[in-house]
């Protein structure tokens, strides 16, 4: 009888992976895009940070001493302090990322780093323990795809990937014309996505802890 019943639950269980690593997962839902002057989140979660960068120096987090740059991942004309908005990914998130504004992509560049776990941050999100990113090394670490957007601002896409994350993937060539919520890639069971603004061109609409859509969620509007 015990074994019965062991046997039944875990049918359920593989079922209910099953439905959730092949279905679930990849599930991609319409959404209402804002009109008007605003930048739209690039994809659903969690916000971890909001951030000023001066000077493509991040002052939340230290590298055996040094600040970390985002030199590697914003273009050298693009000068001047950013907004550096950081949403985190949960297994149980919208997967799919969108074009947070209109444009023209200038480029896709795809780096190949480490691959850490994020683990840490995942916990602090569902604990509620901020600051969220404290500890978290894969933001710098980890395997990234950055898309650089030209339109009324400059914006900037990073999909960062996890250690248990299969690939990240950007449907985006260069020079191609998006429209904001176009949908851009995804990136498979994982993980972070990095919004980078121009500081002084835009107001941020978004605080650390709260939840956002992909395409739907304004992050900041445009002045």
């Amino acid at each position: 009888m015990i074994g019965t019943i062991i046997g039944i639950i875990l049918l359920v269980l593989l079922i209910l992976y099953i439905y959730w690593r092949f279905f679930f997962f990849f599930r991609d839902p319409n959404r209402r895009i804002p009109k008007g002057k605003c930048v739209v989140s690039p994809a659903d979660g969690t916000i971890v940070y909001v951030k000023k960068v001066h000077r493509s120096k991040i002052p939340i987090c230290n590298k055996k001493g040094r600040k970390i740059s985002l030199k590697e991942d914003i273009h050298h004309t693009d000068k001047g302090d950013k907004l550096f908005v950081g949403i985190f990914m949960t297994p149980f998130n919208v997967h799919v990322q969108r074009c947070p504004v209109d444009g023209k992509v200038e480029y896709v560049k795809h780096y190949k780093h480490k691959d850490l776990p994020m683990t840490l941050m995942w916990l602090k999100v569902i604990l509620g323990l901020r600051p969220f990113y404290k500890g978290s090394m894969h933001m710098w670490e980890n395997e990234r795809n950055v898309v650089r957007i030209k339109g009324k601002i400059n914006a900037y896409v990073v999909q960062i990937a996890d250690i248990a994350v299969n690939r990240v993937v950007c449907s985006l060539k260069k020079e191609q014309k998006v429209s904001k919520g176009q949908r851009l890639g995804l990136i498979k069971f994982g993980s972070q996505v990095d919004l980078v603004l121009p500081y002084n061109k835009v107001v941020a609409h978004v605080k650390e802890g709260d939840k956002v859509k992909a395409g739907s969620s304004i992050i900041a509007t445009i002045k």
